[in-house]
Parts: structure tokens; sequence; C-alpha cells
């Protein structure tokens, strides 16, 4: 308490914000420290490993072999099936950009729309997610064959076909594209759970405003999922990119090659042909190709949120 000049003034103390005690950060890292050995031992080792190898002539009898420097990379440069691999990776990331991608964001929508069953609808699409992935595509494997495969049977019934589906080197992209839209899976959950997020009051006000459904799909619930669709995105590209289980299931890289993606490259030179220094150089190529989308990626949600 101070007095001058017939004034009372009362001086507050200065309050220091609570601080959290120290010893709470070395407990949250000693959490993360499991999951980051984990992450280093087999993410970031490996990887450090394949660029290592791809310098070399890489000998698993006596490892790490003849050193050839930058020699894997001038031959992956000049080899043609090399380049055929590249395209077909591309050629089949846009397949399933355009046909596969939008499918579960079309089924959220839909299901977020039910109010009774929803839970019924939820299980039945994430069943599928459980049963493992090459048992699907020796199923479709049968589907697809020519002479007693249920698509072409079915197809035969109103006059159609029969097509070689994975003989054909002008369908097989398509056919191993094709189980993809379907949908389910973990990602419509996703879309789902972004979905209840976004206040039904703001949905509800828009329609009182005079806002139809496009545009309350434009406007209020696009915006919504923004951040969801771009890291999606992401994980969908990346995953594209090393595509592998049905292309080697269903068509082993044929016919003539017209299946053949890097991923598929990397597994023949190192497990068919032991060239483990060329395969690292692959694998090296593969990285620098999803890191650089990623980038890119990531560079235009961040232009588009601002």
């Amino acid at each position: 308490m101070k007095r001058g000049g017939g004034i009372t003034m009362r001086v507050g103390r200065n309050r220091r914000p609570a601080l959290k005690p120290r010893g709470m950060r070395w407990i949250a890292a000693l959490f993360l420290l499991p999951a980051l050995a984990a992450f280093l031992l087999f993410k970031y080792y490996p990887l450090f490993q394949a660029v290592l190898m791809s310098f070399f002539d890489y000998n698993l009898m006596n490892p790490p072999g003849r050193f050839v420097g930058f020699g894997n990379y001038r031959l992956l440069f000049r080899s043609t099936i090399f380049w055929t691999a590249v395209w077909n990776t591309f050629a089949f990331a846009g397949l399933y950009l355009v046909l596969t991608f939008w499918i579960p964001i079309v089924q959220a929508l839909l299901l977020n729309e039910i109010r009774r069953g929803s839970l019924l609808f939820r299980f039945l699409y994430l069943v599928p997610a459980a049963v493992p992935s090459v048992a699907v595509y020796v199923l479709w494997k049968w589907i697809y064959h020519p002479d007693y495969g249920l698509l072409n049977d079915w197809l035969g019934s109103i006059g159609l076909g029969p097509y070689g589906w994975l003989s054909d080197p002008g369908m097989a992209k398509l056919a191993i594209v094709m189980p993809g839209m379907l949908g389910g899976g973990i990602s419509l959950l996703i879309y789902y759970s972004a979905l209840q997020g976004i206040p039904h009051e703001i949905v509800e006000a828009a329609k009182i405003d005079g806002a139809g459904p496009w545009q309350r799909l434009r406007k209020v619930i696009f915006p919504g999922l923004r951040f969801i669709i771009g890291i999606q995105f992401v994980v969908f590209v990346a995953n594209v990119f090393l595509t592998f289980d049905p292309i080697y299931v269903m068509t082993g890289g044929g016919p003539v090659d017209s299946t053949r993606v890097l991923s598929l490259l990397v597994y023949d030179s190192a497990f068919r042909e032991y060239r483990f220094g060329l395969a690292g150089a692959i694998s090296l190529m593969m990285f620098a190709i999803i890191a650089v989308i990623t980038f890119v990626q990531l560079k235009l949600s961040k232009s588009a949120a601002q």
C-alpha cells in the first residue's frame, strides 16, 4: 500500500505463469524413446544402408564388394527397362488417383447422411481391411481368368468378352487398379471421423441461409476436410509409388513388362539377380521421386491454406 497526495494506490505482485516441472519433459522423452529407436532402426538404418550399397557392386559373400561410385546410377539411366518401370509407375499413379482416391470420400459423405444403421455399414466397410491383401489379389486373379473367371462369365451373359484382363498389355494396368475402386477400409473411417468433427450447427445454418447440397459441400464440408484430404493425398501417393503386392501376385510385371514398376524392379534386382547395389540405387531414386512429390504437395497445401 502506498499513499501520496491523498490518492491510495495498490501495487499488486507480479505473478509468474506456472511452469511445468522439468521432470515431466524427461518422462515424455522416455515414453517416445522406444518408438524413436524402432523408427531409426527399421526406417533410417535400412535407408542409410541402401544409399551405401548403391555405390558398390555389392557382394554378399564379401561385403560391401567393389566400389563403383555412380556406376549403378549410370547403368540405370542407360537401361530401357528402368525407364519403362518409371513410366509404368507414373501411369499407375495416375490411374489410382483418377479412379480410386476420391471413392472413400464419396462413401464417407454418403455414410454421414445415414442416421440409422451407420455402425453396421462402418463395420462392413472395415471388415475387408482385416483380410490379407495377398489373399484378395489371388481371388481377383481367378476372377479375371480368361476361360473360367467370374467376370468374363458375367460379361458373356450379356454378349461381351471374353477379355484377357491380365494377359492384354492394354488392359492389365486397369485390371490391377479396378479392385481399389471398391473403396472402404481405413481411409473411409478417417474421412467419416473428420466429417463428424464438422459442427452440425454450421451445416444447419447454411441450409437456413438457402445453401443447396452442392454449395454446402463446397463452402462448408470440403473446407473442413481440406487438411485431412491433404494428408491422405500424401500417404496415398507414397503408397501408390510403393505398390508391389497386386502387381507381383496378378501379373508379375507382365505381359511384356506393361506392369513392371520400380518396386518390382527393386525386388527382381535384389532377390532374383542378386544385384543389391543396383537395387539400392533404384530404391534411392524412388525415395527421391516420392520426396519431391510430397514436398510439392505440402507447399501447395500450405499456399492454399493461406
